[in-house]
C-alpha cells in the first residue's frame, strides 16, 4: 500500500493577548519548527520555517512568516508577507521570481 510518514517539531507560542484570557480576538501567535514527510517510495520532502509564522486569531490565514519545502528535484519558498491580514502571499521555486497567490479562506 501507499503511505506517508511525517516527522517534525513545531514550535507554538503566545505573543498577544495573554493579559486578556476572555478576549480571544486580540490572541496571536509565533509559530517555529521544521518537518519531513517521506512517502511509500522513501521519497523524502522537508520544510522549514525560516521566519517565524505569525497566526492571529481574528484573521483567516496567517499574516507573516516564511517557510521554505524542500524536495528532491526543487525549493520554494512561501512568504506570507507583512502582517496585513489578507489572503496574499508570494512563492517562489528553485530562487525564481517570487509570484503571487491566493490562500484559501
Amino acid at each position: 500500500g501507499r503511505f506517508w510518514t511525517h516527522n517534525g517539531v513545531k514550535n507554538v507560542v503566545q505573543t498577544a493577548g495573554v493579559s486578556t484570557p476572555r478576549n480571544l480576538l486580540d490572541d496571536e501567535f509565533s509559530i517555529t519548527g521544521t518537518g519531513t514527510t517521506t512517502n511509500s517510495n522513501n521519497v523524502s520532502r522537508s520544510h522549514t520555517i525560516l521566519i517565524a509564522l505569525v497566526k492571529k486569531t481574528i484573521c483567516e490565514n496567517i499574516v507573516s512568516g516564511r517557510i521554505r519545502f524542500d524536495g528532491p528535484n526543487h525549493t520554494a519558498v512561501l512568504d506570507y508577507g507583512d502582517g496585513t491580514c489578507d489572503r496574499l502571499a508570494t512563492i517562489s521555486s528553485d530562487g525564481g521570481t517570487p509570484r503571487t497567490i491566493l490562500l484559501g479562506q
